[in-house]
């Protein structure tokens, strides 16, 4: 079962690391995607220990699915803040549409956890987490990283 699971991991994160590249054309960019998704699955493996529901057979998908689910919105903050320019990508609309078809997400992984069945509570709390973490991730680290990392500008000489 843990090889499985480093192995979808591995996969996951290969294919989703090529669709980035392929999508924004763009290596600083796709890594500044990657970041707050690694950072929301370190917190995520994190809070499993805090909360006592380890990995199992059932919510093992959790970090794949986290992935997957959560690099639309990196994407869609990148994609307006290339858009924004030297503007602020918070002073748009898209974070607040970023939060909305999160909290939407959340809410329906969210019901899961109320399951009369263990596994599929424990998938739905764990995925609860998951993309909670990646929200508030990717609504505040990525936004920072853009900004660390923006290509500085030609400086104008007098």
């Amino acid at each position: 079962m843990v090889q499985s699971f480093f192995e979808a991991g591995a996969y996951t994160f290969l294919m989703i690391a090529l669709l980035l590249l392929a999508v924004l054309r763009n290596i600083r960019d796709s890594l500044i995607v990657m970041a707050p998704l690694v950072l929301a699955g370190l917190l995520t493996v994190a809070t499993t220990v805090l909360i006592n529901v380890p990995f199992n057979f059932a919510n093992v998908i959790v970090l794949p699915l986290l992935f997957g689910l959560g690099v639309s919105s990196g994407i869609n903050m990148v994609v307006r803040g290339r858009q924004q320019g030297e503007r602020s990508l918070m002073i748009t609309s898209t974070p607040r549409a970023v939060l909305f078809s999160a909290l939407t997400t959340i809410g329906s992984f969210g019901s899961l956890a109320v399951s009369q069945h263990p596994g599929m509570a424990s998938m739905g709390l764990l995925l609860t987490v998951a993309l909670t973490y990646t929200t508030l991730c990717t609504l505040i680290v990525l936004p920072s990283l853009r900004y660390v990392f923006a290509k500085p500008a030609p400086r104008v000489s007098p």
